[in-house]
């Protein structure tokens, strides 16, 4: 499949409401075509996220709807801009599935990050080696070779180019304890790790937490979960959980809603950063 082909979230976000809109108005994709002076085949692609639209398009499209809701308006035109930027993760089109180069490009765009760790030091803030040790223990290297699994060690990395924009996302990150602990990769990797989470902890723009085995009984026992902000004033959240062979978008208002309030809770649970940051110091020099 083209990568022009591939659906993205951003695409079916924008198919998804196209349909709404012009089911809402009692229109067939026959009609509505007629009505946009476009082919039925094209409207079809749209509709299905198969096909990027352009932002002058979707505007043309939202106005013949009658579309008003500047809000909505405004989301689905910030999306279709990004949708159709080329980012670092096209080199590994052929590569990696088109799931895992969604979550990058949402990603890559974000404003800001807010993920909990339950067992593993999240992937921004991995050492290379460190997440050769995790990919290469992980579920999915059971069935991918010693070349994949390089390969998706450099993807892991080339993600942490976020850190480097101008300005850079805001990432607030809380990592439980299990996750400092479990030395993954041997000691020296496993030190070298921690001492990079102590570094990054410093850098204006990220927030480290941790929530240490002390803590009462919390809703972060579900697992693990990334919220990201993925358009200019918080217009649309995203919640990613990932699994052994997909990632899972949660994006329903009410739900969005449970998380950041489950990421707010854990924020007020876990230590501050200082002590954190105190924390695995000590942790390291107990080793």
């Amino acid at each position: 499949m083209r990568h022009d082909d591939r659906q993205t979230y951003r695409r079916r976000k924008i198919g998804d409401a196209l349909k709404r809109f012009r089911e809402d108005l009692g229109l067939t994709q026959g009609a509505a075509g007629r009505l946009l002076e476009r082919s039925q085949a094209s409207l079809s692609a749209y509709e299905n996220g198969h096909r990027a639209i352009r932002r002058r398009d979707l505007k043309h499209i939202l106005d013949m709807y009658d579309v008003t809701d500047e809000l909505v308006r405004k989301r689905l035109l910030s999306l279709a801009a990004q949708g159709r930027q080329s980012g670092w993760w096209h080199d590994f089109n052929e590569r990696l599935e088109p799931g895992v180069l969604d979550f990058a490009a949402l990603e890559s765009d974000a404003t800001h990050v807010r993920a909990f760790g339950a067992q593993l030091v999240h992937g921004l803030l991995q050492t290379e080696e460190y997440a050769r040790a995790v990919i290469s223990s992980s579920g999915t290297a059971l069935r991918r070779t010693s070349q994949e699994i390089e390969t998706d060690v450099k993807f892991r990395m080339n993600r942490q180019r976020m850190h480097d924009h101008q300005p850079p996302p805001e990432i607030a990150v809380i990592l439980g304890e299990a996750a400092l602990r479990q030395r993954l990769g041997g000691l020296d990797i496993w030190r070298r790790q921690l001492l990079r989470l102590v570094e990054m902890s410093e850098r204006p723009h990220i927030a480290v937490q941790v929530l240490p085995f002390a803590a009462e009984v919390h809703p972060g026992s579900d697992g693990s979960f990334t919220v990201i902000s993925v358009v200019p004033e918080g217009l649309l959240d995203v919640v990613t959980v990932h699994s052994m062979t997909r990632t899972w978008y949660v994006d329903e208002p009410s739900d969005v809603d449970h998380y950041l309030r489950t990421f707010d809770r854990l924020q007020e649970i876990a230590l501050s950063e200082s002590d954190s940051r105190v924390t695995i110091e000590r942790i390291v020099s107990e080793a």
